[in-house]
C-alpha cells in the first residue's frame, strides 16, 4: 500500500511524543462552509482572566473541595467524560448538564490551545500567540446531543477556538479528522456514552497525537471545576452565541476506508467494486454506522440486504448497540444465515468496536475477535506482539504463541492497552495490534487508534483475498485453533457509598485484596504477573522509571487447588464506569469458576470487612446456584 506521512508542518503538542502515523493520500474530498468569519477571540479567556477568576475564587473562600466543582471532577471517566444527560435512571440524577458540558468544553479549547505549537512552514510559534484553533465536534444519535452540542460550541468558542460541527459522526471519524487532508483540524471532541443508555452522553477529546490520556482529562476537569464553581457565583460566563462551521466530514472519512479496501484486495477483474459478489449484514445498532453499509460496502459492489438497524435512533430501540450484547449478535446472525451472507457486522454506537458473524453464524468477539485479528496481523507481520487486557483467556496467548507471535497482557481498559502499544513501539519491540476483549481494538498501520470500522475493513480485505486464494471456507475458519476456557464468568459487586466516595472505596476493596493475597490468606492463589512485559504486581505498577498513569486499581491473580492443580485466575478491578468492582474468572474445569468464587466468599468478602460498603448478592448467588 502505498502511503504518506503527515506533513512536517502539522501541528503538534509540546508536551505529548509523537506516534508513528501513515495514511494513502485522499482525492476529491469535499469541503464546505471553512471561510465562515470568526467571532470570538482568545482575549476573553486570556491567562490574565483565568488568574482573575482564581483570585476571586480564594476572596470567596471557595476552595477546590467545593460541591460544585466536586460535580465536575465525578464526571472524568478515565481518559474521557461521561454522565447523565436526560431524566429516566432510578437513583441517578442528571450531572452532564449544558453549563457542565460548556465548562469542559472551554477548558478543553484553553487547554489545547497552550499546547499546540505550529512548525515554521506554518508561521511558528504557539496557538496562544494569536493563530486560533480550529476543533471539529461529532456527535452520536443521542436525544440529549444536541442541546449538550450547543453548549460544546459555546465553551469551545468562548476559549478562542474555531468551531467545525461535524454534525453525526463517529468516535474514529473525530480523530481522523485531524490528520486527513484538507480538514487537518488542531482537535476534535466526539459526544458519545458509546453503549451506555439513551440517558447518558459524554465527550472524548483528541488531537494529532491520538486520545487524551487520563491525566489530561483530570487537568482539564479540574480547570472546568474551577470554572463551573465560578458561574455558580456569577463570575464570567458572558458571551455571544459562536458561529460554527459545518463540514460533511463522515462522506471523506467513507472515501478513505473505500480507497483502502480497494488497493489492498487490487481485484484483477472488479477493482473498483472488490465486493460484488459478496453478501454483507451490517447491524448498526440505530447508533452512527449506518454510513458503512451505503457510503462503504454498497459503493464497493456488495450486498448488504436484511442489514439491520441502519436508521440513527437516539433511544436505542431494538438493543443494545454492543458487539457484547448476546440480542445483538442473536439477531446479527440470524440474518446471516437467513440471507446466505458471507459475513455479519456489529457495531457499538460511536464505532470505536465492532465485532463480527461468519458465514456459518458464529459470533466473533472478545478472544474470538482479538485472536481472528491475531491471524490476519502475524500474516502480514510474523512475529509481532500483540498487546491485550488482562482478561484474555490462556487459550488466547497459546494460540498467538503457536503462530509465531508474543502476548502482551496488559491492564483493563482499552486506552491502557492502546499506550502499552505505542510505548513497546518507542521501546523497540514491533507491537502492530492492540486489542481489548470488548472489542476495542487498535493497529500500528491506523495510527494507534480504536477504529471499528478499520477493523472490519481489514477482516474484508482478508475475506475477499481468501477467495481469491481459491480458500472456500469463510473467516471463521482461521481461528479453528483457537482453545476456549471451560468457563468464563463475570460478576459486579456494587459500592454502596455516596457517589463522592465510591472511588476511593473501591481502590480501598481492590487493594485488600492484594495485601489478602500476598500474606497467603487464599490458599493457592498468587498474584499473576501477566508474562514479560515489564509490569509486576498483576497488571498494575509499571517499573519503567516513567510509570503510566493508572485509570484504576486492578489486579489478576492466578489460582490453584488440590483437585485440578492451576485451573483459572480471577481478575478484581475498580470500574471507571460505575461506582462498582468488577470481577472475572476463568477456568480450565467445570466448576471451577464456583470454587474460586466461593474461596473469595469465606476468606475474604466475608472477613475482610470490605462487605460493609460492597453489595456482595451475586457472588452469594453464584456460589449458592
Amino acid at each position: 500500500m502505498a502511503t504518506a506521512n503527515i506533513s512536517p508542518s502539522a501541528p503538534t503538542l509540546s508536551n505529548n511524543s509523537k506516534r508513528t502515523s501513515r495514511l494513502s493520500s485522499l482525492s476529491n474530498v469535499a469541503l464546505r462552509d471553512q471561510s465562515k468569519p470568526h467571532l470570538f477571540t482568545k482575549s476573553s479567556v486570556n491567562v490574565i482572566t483565568q488568574k482573575v477568576r482564581t483570585s476571586q475564587l480564594e476572596s470567596v473562600g471557595t476552595t477546590s473541595s467545593d460541591d460544585y466543582g466536586g460535580v465536575i471532577r465525578r464526571l472524568q471517566n478515565g481518559s474521557d467524560v461521561r454522565g447523565v444527560a436526560l431524566d429516566g435512571e432510578p437513583g441517578r440524577t442528571v450531572d452532564l448538564t449544558p453549563q457542565a458540558a460548556q465548562v469542559i468544553a472551554e477548558s478543553f479549547g484553553e487547554w489545547v490551545t497552550e499546547r499546540v505549537v505550529r512548525d515554521e512552514k506554518d508561521g511558528g510559534g504557539d496557538m496562544a500567540a494569536g493563530t486560533r484553533v480550529q476543533v471539529s465536534v461529532g456527535r452520536d444519535p443521542r436525544l440529549s446531543g444536541p442541546r449538550l452540542a450547543a453548549a460544546v460550541f459555546s465553551g469551545l468558542a468562548k476559549a478562542g477556538c474555531h468551531v467545525v460541527d461535524m454534525g453525526l459522526a463517529t468516535t474514529p471519524a473525530c480523530f481522523m479528522s485531524t490528520v486527513l487532508t484538507p480538514f487537518n483540524y488542531d482537535a476534535s471532541i466526539m459526544m458519545t456514552a458509546s453503549h451506555l443508555p439513551y440517558t447518558r452522553n459524554g465527550l472524548k477529546f483528541f488531537t494529532r497525537q491520538g486520545g487524551l490520556r487520563s491525566s489530561d482529562v483530570q487537568e482539564i476537569c479540574e480547570r472546568a471545576a474551577r470554572k463551573y464553581v465560578a458561574r455558580r457565583l456569577g463570575i464570567g460566563g458572558t458571551g455571544m452565541p459562536p458561529a460554527v462551521a459545518r463540514v460533511d466530514f463522515m462522506s471523506a472519512y467513507a472515501e478513505h476506508l473505500r480507497k483502502i479496501i480497494v488497493e489492498r484486495i487490487a481485484h484483477p477483474t472488479n477493482y473498483q467494486t472488490p465486493l460484488k459478489g459478496f453478501k454483507v449484514i451490517v447491524n448498526a445498532g440505530n447508533g452512527s454506522a449506518g454510513f458503512f453499509t451505503w457510503a462503504v460496502l454498497d459503493k464497493l459492489g456488495a450486498d448488504t440486504t436484511g442489514s439491520l438497524h441502519l436508521e440513527p435512533d437516539g433511544m436505542f430501540p431494538n438493543h443494545t448497540p454492543n458487539p457484547e450484547d448476546p440480542k445483538a449478535m442473536s439477531l446479527t446472525r440470524e440474518a446471516v444465515l437467513a440471507n446466505g451472507a458471507d459475513l455479519g457486522v456489529v457495531f457499538d454506537t460511536d464505532v470505536d468496536r465492532s465485532g463480527v458473524v461468519d458465514s456459518t453464524g458464529v459470533a466473533i468477539n472478545g478472544d474470538k475477535l482479538i485472536a481472528l485479528m491475531s491471524s490476519i496481523v502475524l500474516r502480514e507481520h510474523p512475529g509481532t506482539t500483540i498487546v491485550t487486557d488482562a482478561r484474555a483467556s490462556v487459550g488466547l496467548t497459546e494460540f498467538i504463541t503457536e503462530k509465531g507471535g508474543h502476548h502482551c497482557l496488559y491492564r483493563v481498559g482499552y486506552r491502557n492497552v492502546i499506550d502499552k502499544g505505542a510505548q513497546l513501539n518507542e521501546d523497540g519491540v514491533e507491537t502492530h495490534l492492540m486489542m481489548e476483549t470488548t472489542g476495542h481494538g487498535a493497529l500500528k498501520e491506523n495510527y494507534f487508534l480504536d477504529d471499528g470500522a478499520y477493523m472490519v475493513v481489514k477482516i474484508i480485505i482478508e475475506m475477499v483475498r481468501m477467495k481469491l486464494s481459491g480458500i472456500e471456507e469463510g473467516i471463521g475458519s482461521l481461528i479453528r485453533d483457537l482453545k476456549e476456557p471451560a468457563e468464563s464468568v463475570e460478576l459486579r459487586l456494587n459500592i454502596v457509598t455516596a457517589p463522592s466516595y465510591a472511588k476511593g472505596k473501591g481502590s480501598e476493596a481492590v487493594q485488600t485484596l492484594k495485601e489478602y493475597i500476598q500474606d497467603g490468606k487464599l490458599k493457592g492463589w498468587y498474584l499473576d504477573t501477566c508474562g514479560d512485559c515489564w509490569v509486576s504486581e498483576g497488571c498494575l505498577v509499571d517499573t519503567n522509571e516513567a510509570p503510566a498513569d493508572i485509570d484504576a486499581f486492578m489486579y489478576r491473580a492466578k489460582v490453584s487447588d488440590d483437585a485440578n492443580g492451576q485451573h483459572g485466575w480471577i481478575h478484581i478491578r475498580q470500574s471507571v464506569h460505575n461506582p462498582n468492582i468488577a470481577l472475572n474468572m476463568q477456568s480450565s474445569v467445570i466448576g471451577g469458576c464456583q470454587s474460586i468464587a466461593k474461596v473469595l466468599l469465606d476468606s475474604f468478602l466475608l472477613t475482610s470487612g470490605v462487605k460493609e460498603y460492597l453489595d456482595i448478592s451475586q457472588v452469594e448467588k453464584f456460589v449458592n446456584n
